[in-house]
């Protein structure tokens, strides 16, 4: 990319090579503690899965040092792509994979949605829709990407909170806005995407985009009633839903996306 641009990339100083051996020295010894914390967490650890992956994020650590300390200049400071390289990289994002894994298999999930997710999704949204729609240039556009990707981090991140078994699941109501939810939430990656796209190269906002905002709001509202309804003390007991709690989902998941290609076909 530097080259077609007309510039070409510096050979590292011996300085440069050492600052960033210094940093992998940080990076070493908080990878080491987080392998000691795998180690553990004794009611987990006999799960043989578990001692699996234990087994291989060490020995996918061992290999990226070696690899990095090796040749750092030629590693850590690139001139061009190679197969060693591309190697790292790929050690890296396994790394980062089996700790996720760790992460999610070992924290105390709460019971329920956080009541802020709701009103912090509609509160950046109406940040993004004005930064997004005004056409203020490039600059915008990827705060405007950033903070939707917030968005949409955070959401996954509760989907097990979402999907909990709590006395609500008993309602159809609240098992089809659980289904409108997670169609807004899948139907903003795709339209955010095409959106962004046609900002970024031509200035251009149709109705995929307009459709965009309203699936992130939707996101916002949806998650809030939720939220409220996982902390409304009723035992729903003449809940219709029960037993056919997916069902509900499909077809809450099914109008949500009738209403926004009927609103795409509406919109001029």
């Amino acid at each position: 990319m530097f080259q077609q641009c007309g510039q070409s990339i510096g050979q590292p100083s011996g300085d440069q090579v050492e600052m960033a051996l210094m940093l992998a020295f940080v990076w070493i010894g908080a990878s080491a503690y987080n392998q000691l914390l795998i180690y553990q967490n004794i009611p987990i650890t006999g799960i043989i899965r578990y001692k699996n992956l234990a087994i291989g994020n060490a020995l996918t650590l061992i290999c990226t040092i070696i690899l990095a300390w090796g040749k750092p200049a030629v590693i850590l400071f690139p001139r061009h792509l190679t197969v060693m390289t591309g190697i790292l990289t790929a050690l890296a994002i396994l790394l980062a994979t089996l700790g996720n894994y760790f992460v999610a298999s070992t924290r105390r999930l709460p019971d329920r949605l956080p009541l802020w997710l709701g009103p912090i999704t509609i509160i950046l949204t109406m940040v993004v829709i004005p930064l997004f729609f005004t056409l203020g240039g490039h600059g915008q556009a990827v705060l405007a990407a950033i903070l939707v990707i917030t968005i949409q981090a955070g959401h996954f991140w509760q989907l097990p909170q979402l999907l909990t078994a709590v006395l609500a699941r008993r309602s159809g109501f609240y098992n089809v806005l659980i289904g409108a939810d997670l169609a807004a939430l899948i139907a903003s990656i795709p339209l955010g995407i095409v959106s962004e796209y046609q900002l970024w190269n031509a200035d251009v906002i149709d109705r995929l985009s307009i459709c965009w905002g309203i699936a992130l709001l939707s996101l916002g509202i949806n998650t809030l009633i939720i939220a409220a309804m996982q902390r409304y003390h009723n035992d729903y007991r003449y809940g219709h839903a029960e037993g056919y709690e997916n069902w509900f989902v499909a077809i809450g998941a099914l109008l949500w996306v009738v209403l926004l290609v009927g609103l795409i076909l509406v919109i001029k």
